[in-house]
């Protein structure tokens, strides 16, 4: 059959079970899960965004991650957790949930892991999302939010709870204005409380949930 360039016929499944097999693996999968979950839980967290509590929410979210990584008992398991977290971070953003991508971009490049070595195709994801975002004021953010019409976009309430203390600080309302009204809209669309992830609200719930993401 090969010599005369003849392909054999076989189920179409078994070509995709072939390919699946190939490129894809248990990690893939773990990290796959993570991004499903975490898209779900920013659309959750938009919902809050007039929550008196969400400040304390995003802080919590970037320190238990912190904390979730550094606990690690060496470097290599440190550089483990962290190489993990990024590939969900770069999978987030290249999906445009830039909360999830923006939050683990503020925990991974946190000075308490600066022992870990980031690795070199690594590298460009960070400084792209790093720059992304327009920090520390995130005008850039918002301002981009005026050209999305789509929902299937996700903001980085990072960035538009930033912007607004930090505008209703210096008294410009009709900006605070703005942002709340980009906000507003995720309370009408679909989302579930219960799949705001623990990262934001609990301390043990998440590091628990999350720790066996370790055996890969």
């Amino acid at each position: 059959m090969y010599l005369n360039v003849t392909a054999p016929v076989r189920p179409r499944k078994w070509y995709q079970m072939l390919i699946h097999n190939l490129f894809h693996s248990d990690y893939d999968d773990r990290v796959e899960e993570v991004v499903h979950t975490s898209r779900n839980s920013t659309k959750a967290l938009c919902a809050e965004f007039d929550n008196p509590r969400l400040s304390h929410y995003l802080q919590a979210a970037v320190r238990q991650t912190v904390h979730l990584i550094a606990e690690g008992l060496t470097v290599r398991q440190r550089t483990k957790d962290l190489k993990f977290f990024a590939e969900v971070m770069q999978a987030a953003f290249k999906e445009a949930d830039h909360q999830t991508a923006h939050m683990l971009h503020c925990a991974l490049t946190h000075p308490s892991l600066r022992d870990i070595v980031i690795p070199k195709r690594m590298v460009p994801w960070f400084q792209n999302i790093g720059s992304h975002y327009g920090a520390p004021v995130y005008e850039k953010h918002v301002h981009f939010w005026r050209t999305v019409r789509s929902d299937q976009i996700l903001p980085s309430v990072i960035a538009f709870n930033t912007f607004k203390r930090r505008r209703r600080f210096m008294g410009r309302m009709s900006e605070v204005k703005e942002a709340n009204e980009h906000m507003e809209l995720f309370k009408y669309l679909e989302h579930d409380k219960e799949d705001l992830l623990p990262v934001y609200t609990r301390c043990q719930g998440f590091i628990a949930a999350q720790r066996r993401f370790r055996n890969i």
